[in-house]
């Protein structure tokens, strides 16, 4: 399989989309811990630091698969 610089861009194209894809769901959930512990008797912990971390490092794990997967296999055609 060769790659061009065709592929290259639909590689980065793809995996930015899924980069900001992934960023807004990590923030929206740091949005809702925010306003659990805001509005509730929840405190903020070195838990929520973790989990927020670990979502975060999910997110760029994801858009490198995305960007892998992109360069190993062609897409789809529909005709």
């Amino acid at each position: 399989m060769t790659q061009t610089a065709e592929t290259h861009a639909d590689a980065r194209d793809r995996t930015w989309r899924t980069f900001v894809q992934g960023l807004a769901c990590d923030v929206s959930v740091a949005v809702v811990l925010v306003l659990a512990a805001t509005f509730t008797t929840i405190e903020w912990t070195p838990e929520y630091w973790a989990a927020l971390g670990l979502s975060l490092s999910r997110t760029v794990l994801q858009s490198g698969v995305a960007y892998l997967m992109r360069m190993w296999v062609a897409p789809r055609r529909s005709s």
